[in-house]
């Protein structure tokens, strides 16, 4: 009895003991949405790569994704305060729109975590991340393609707006054509300046007639969706247009030279990966042709454009980027 008496008052107090000792603090479930730039619900490029990215991680990792799908007369910042308010994150934006406002937000939100695709935020702070592509890179391979082809001297470059990032495939795009044959010129224009040219591809079939009638042959078109204007105008004038983003190929067989695919799905992918495996890190990553998130397409569409003597001399391009024995400068503003 002696043994009992003693016995109770223990177990009370450590009852009570693990009543009153505070539950250790449970990390907040991930919440992700995409966000992009884009009038219409498909692009058949830039967009539709990022959405396949997240759908395809969404499945493998079983969590849902919120998609929000900005227009060009939408205030970003109000946008993704309210995102930021609600809880959501990772915050993954498609996009060099967002890079202020995700300056604005960042110390604002700091357990809210932001990753801009295709977008450079300064490393200022632990819960910003940029994934940056070495578009140049890719560029330089079907700038390459296109002065192997090319019959007339003449070449053309349609952009969506002049941006650094646009300007950066344009550089690579030339420095890849100047590497095969420096006497070919290149035509260059922008669809617009503000985000509705990533979608005007009215205007960007009016620039790629033009610079066709010019004497280009060829035309590399990086304009997102616009891009499937310039894809329409060379199956109209009988010439070719390189492709962007995705394998477009096939939206205009016989006339779409090649595409410079862009892998932003992987991107888009790694990032709720990372999430998932709680690995995610702020700061810079860049993405070029050695980490596979750039490359050229060639397919049953195209095979039949390409001179042996192009591919071979591509690839070994590409080998000699790769391994670093062919340096292909990035664009910078002067």
């Amino acid at each position: 009895m002696r043994v009992l008496a003693a016995i109770i008052p223990l177990c009370t107090a450590l009852l009570c003991l693990c009543i009153t000792l505070p539950m250790p603090a449970m990390a907040a479930p991930s919440k992700p949405v995409l966000v992009y730039m884009l009038a219409n619900k498909t692009d058949g490029s830039f967009i539709d790569s990022a959405r396949k990215g997240a759908e395809l991680a969404s499945r493998d990792f079983n969590a849902t994704f919120k998609e929000i799908r900005l227009r060009s007369s939408d205030n970003v910042l109000k946008r993704l305060d309210t995102l930021a308010r609600k809880g959501y994150s990772p915050i993954i934006s498609v996009g060099y729109q967002s890079i202020m406002p995700i300056l604005q937000l960042a110390e604002k939100y700091p357990d809210t975590k932001f990753t801009v695709v295709d977008g450079l935020v300064p490393p200022l702070f632990s819960n910003v991340q940029s994934i940056i592509f070495k578009d140049h890179e890719g560029a330089f391979l079907v700038g390459m393609i296109a002065a192997y082809t090319n019959k007339t001297g003449k070449v053309g470059f349609i952009g969506g707006i002049d941006i650094p990032v646009i300007r950066n495939f344009s550089h690579g795009y030339t420095q890849g054509i100047f590497h095969v044959n420096p006497s070919i010129e290149v035509l260059t224009d922008m669809v617009g300046s503000d985000n509705s040219a990533w979608s005007d591809t009215a205007n960007a079939y009016r620039l790629a007639t033009a610079q066709y009638k010019a004497g280009a042959d060829i035309i590399f078109a990086a304009a997102g969706g616009a891009g499937i204007g310039v894809l329409q105008a060379a199956k109209d004038q009988a010439q070719y247009a390189i492709g962007v983003d995705v394998n477009q190929n096939s939206l205009q067989p016989g006339y779409v030279l090649t595409s410079m695919v862009k892998r932003v799905d992987v991107a888009v992918y790694k990032t709720l990966e990372m999430i998932h495996q709680k690995k995610w890190a702020h700061g810079i990553k860049y993405l070029g042709l050695k980490e596979g998130a750039l490359d050229f397409s060639v397919d049953i569409h195209n095979r039949m454009l390409l001179s042996d003597e192009a591919l071979d001399r591509v690839m070994t391009a590409k080998e000699h980027i790769v391994n670093g024995l062919l340096d292909v400068e990035m664009y910078s503003p002067r």
